[in-house]
């Protein structure tokens, strides 16, 4: 990185709000004469990674005191530098401690910019300086990978002055002003050659481009430049960054995934997939939550498989879309196979008068709706004990699963490959392949226990860079990565 961009970011600093009493300037009171202490002055690869390190912390919005420390580093002198270098090393080691002690959800929510991070931690005595400095990065495989890609972003040259592109949904074929814009932006980010056939409508290898640029934001690639695609294409190379950086410490969870298979749920990837030994062995699509029923965070384990699920209707989901319909539609109950049942779950028949008194106060009863290819929950339903009423299930309406945006449901997980997840998790043999077509055939709901519960999680993992080194991004659905975050550039 050239000295424009450390000069410029330090300036964005500069004004960069303080979050909290630690944030407060703070800056090492040293003698004009005090040198640079010897191991930090010595050994200059630990102390680049130091700096890395900081850098790569403060751009993530991690915590205040990362954006306090890299200001006061860059308006010391060199030969000044190591208390703020002993400093940054404290502050990082005490932030991964505090991070691994974190709960699950609140590392995927970035629940990190109120910890305490007060208190020394020095260097071990006898420790390889470098070795200890490079053990407070994530624990993550591809921590390097994206190191790489970060410094390719903050480096282009269009990262300062950013292209805007905002035009009407741009078909194949059409002609736009947009156009040499998208076309600059698509060449900075490498989905199109620098030697790409020039046109004056949108097709050929622009097009083609814009469908590669969809596909890795998680977007349907059809080659329209609409709302979300423009989104896309105006985030900028530093919140790119950023969203790297911060997606590399929610994936510093190793201390919590277990070594045998697991299954785990990308939310804003809407993808499931099962884990065993590292590798990734079976994956779904799946749809998640919609912002106002989001799906939670959540570390559980399917215990149970359910063959022809009964769906028991949420209170909440009886109040807000249920009860509605059937105001309007009298007849709204018998078309979904709802039944009404008590608190001990025995059907109830209301004659109209106590259909009306019910409805005047609150509707006193649940719904239940039988199984079948009706039903909400599809044909399968996996059981993981959870304080959220949460669990993953089938679902009929099939078509759903070919939308880029899946963000539909009420909280519940849907996934399109049940049935296949389903004689996984439960090792099928022939035999029992045979016992759950037979009770496929029919209505009659079957609990069948894993021999062994399968852990399962809800991530957040909206960024990430594959084994080719391409950048993925998605949306953030839930606004986990909102925040003050300023231009750095």
């Amino acid at each position: 990185m050239g000295m424009r961009f450390w000069l410029a970011l330090a300036a964005w600093l500069s004004c960069w709000p303080a979050v909290s009493a630690q944030a407060q300037e703070h800056v090492p009171v040293s003698d004009a004469t005090e040198q640079l202490s010897h191991s930090w002055m010595t050994e200059e690869a630990a102390r680049n990674e130091l700096t890395e390190q900081l850098f790569e912390a403060a751009l993530a919005q991690l915590h205040p005191d990362f954006v306090r420390l890299w200001k006061t580093l860059q308006r010391t002198p060199a030969a000044q530098r190591g208390p703020v270098y002993d400093e940054a090393f404290s502050t990082l080691a005490r932030f991964q401690q505090r991070w691994r002690s974190l709960d699950f959800v609140a590392r995927e929510q970035i629940g990190s910019m109120t910890l305490n991070l007060a208190g020394a931690t020095p260097v071990p005595p006898g420790r390889d300086l470098l070795e200890a400095v490079t053990s407070l990065r994530p624990a993550v495989a591809e921590y390097n990978a994206v190191r790489s890609q970060v410094k390719k972003l903050v480096a282009l040259p269009m990262a300062e002055r950013w292209p805007s592109v905002s035009t009407p949904s741009l078909h194949e074929g059409d002609a736009s002003p947009a156009l040499d814009n998208i076309r600059d932006i698509l060449v900075a980010l490498g989905d199109l050659p620098r030697d790409h056939q020039r046109g004056d409508v949108y097709s050929g290898d622009i097009f083609s481009a814009v469908k590669t640029f969809q596909a890795r934001h998680g977007l349907t690639a059809d080659g329209v430049v609409g709302r979300q695609t423009q989104k896309w294409l105006n985030t900028g190379p530093e919140e790119r960054a950023r969203l790297l950086l911060r997606n590399l410490w929610r994936r510093d969870v190793v201390d919590r995934l277990p070594d045998q298979r697991y299954v785990l749920v990308n939310i804003p990837d809407y993808r499931l997939s099962v884990v065993e030994k590292g590798s990734e062995i079976f994956t779904s699509r799946v749809i998640v939550g919609q912002q106002l029923r989001a799906t939670p965070i959540l570390a559980s384990e399917i215990r149970s498989v359910v063959i022809n699920p009964a769906w028991h209707v949420p209170r909440s989901i009886l109040s807000k879309d249920i009860l509605p319909k059937l105001a309007k539609d009298p007849g709204y109950l018998a078309s979904q196979q709802l039944e009404v049942i008590d608190e001990q779950g025995n059907p109830v028949a209301l004659s109209a008068e106590q259909w009306s008194q019910a409805l005047a106060s609150g509707f006193p009863y649940r719904l239940r709706q039988k199984p079948g290819d009706h039903n909400a929950l599809g044909r399968y339903k996996f059981y993981l004990p959870n304080n959220d009423s949460i669990y993953l299930h089938s679902t009929p309406k099939m078509g759903l699963f070919d939308q880029g945006a899946r963000a539909l449901s009420s909280g519940c997980v849907r996934v399109e490959k049940a049935e296949s997840l389903a004689e996984l998790l439960l090792g099928a043999t022939p035999k029992k392949l045979d016992e759950i077509q037979d009770l496929l055939k029919e209505t009659t709901t079957r609990w069948m226990p894993l021999t062994s519960p399968v852990p399962v999680f809800t991530v957040y993992w909206s960024s990430w860079v594959d084994g080719a080194g391409t950048q993925h991004f998605r949306n953030d659905i839930y606004g986990f990565d909102q925040g003050s975050f300023k231009s750095v550039l």
